[in-house]
């Protein structure tokens, strides 16, 4: 099946099933710190920087970011959150500097990506929605800036961390989204888009050394991996996302199916642990 059609067919899987609120849990070591998050925007140069912090304030993405991300892990200090001008359009925390850095590019690229995706499952005739597209700029804004928070818990707390760190944070953002109401599911679903967007977009040709030598898996596993996650949080409200017999937009192999909910427990209590001391009282990184 190509990738495109595996990206669409999960997304209406997954759009069709509702998360459940989280649950949060109260730990049982107090929290480590009163820091927070603390946005603030750069002065933009060009005037697709000006439409990007125009579009970032008007969304409030990285004051909601911040304020769903405070409420339940504490920071040992104030950590700056910012939009500014990159020379790559990723975003990024600095170890150096002790920031997370939100591109500005980054939402024309992310928008590109999501463009790109919906004219290729739009009939030839329509339009895809501009709306569509910066909601799921939103969503997918949400899942980057959880994952670099989770970069900056693990220099910020000095976490172990064994396998890939990449993989980890990813795991973090999963765990956040996903504790979260309808909304942030919603964020959860558009991150997976991405990844199966850049995937769908890569598909029949050879990444190259670049791609296999890089800290990140490729867009591929990770559109697999927050699907599997995703699927594991809830397998009854996402079984329409598994391949399976009768099930024709199914994109989940079985056999990974059948993995997953054990991943994302794992996962779970993996985060619940590293990060028992820093939750906040009635805050939770997973469901």
């Amino acid at each position: 099946m190509p990738a495109t059609a595996r990206v669409r067919r999960l997304a209406l899987a997954l759009a069709s099933a509702a998360l459940l609120a989280g649950c949060a849990a109260t730990p049982t070591t107090p929290s480590r710190g009163t820091g927070k998050l603390i946005v603030g925007y750069e002065e933009p140069r060009t005037p697709e920087e000006r439409a990007a912090r125009a579009f970032l304030r008007e969304r409030r993405i990285l004051e909601d970011a911040a304020a769903y991300a405070d409420a339940r892990i504490a920071l040992p200090h104030d950590v700056p959150l910012r939009a500014a001008r990159c020379e790559a359009p990723n975003p990024f925390w600095s170890k150096a500097t002790g920031r997370i850095t939100y591109c500005y590019g980054f939402v024309a690229d992310a928008r590109r990506v999501f463009a790109r995706a919906a004219a290729d499952d739009a009939p030839a005739e329509r339009t895809p929605a501009g709306d569509d597209i910066d909601e799921d700029v939103v969503g997918l804004s949400h899942g980057v800036v959880f994952h670099e928070l989770g970069h900056a818990l693990v220099d910020l707390y000095d976490l172990p961390v064994t396998g890939r760190e990449e993989d980890a944070v990813d795991q973090l953002a999963v765990l956040l989204l996903a504790s979260g109401d309808e909304r942030h599911a919603d964020y959860a679903i558009s991150t997976v888009n991405a990844w199966g967007a850049l995937w769908a977009a890569s598909e029949g040709g050879d990444p190259g050394v670049a791609a296999y030598s890089d800290v990140h898996s490729l867009d591929g596993q990770r559109f697999f991996d927050w699907a599997c996650w995703l699927y594991g949080s809830d397998p009854r409200r996402f079984a329409d996302a598994v391949d399976a017999e009768g099930n024709p937009d199914g994109v989940l192999p079985r056999d990974r199916a059948a993995l997953c909910p054990a991943e994302y427990r794992r996962i779970d209590s993996s985060w619940r642990t590293l990060l028992a001391p820093y939750l906040k009282r009635g805050g939770s990184p997973g469901p």
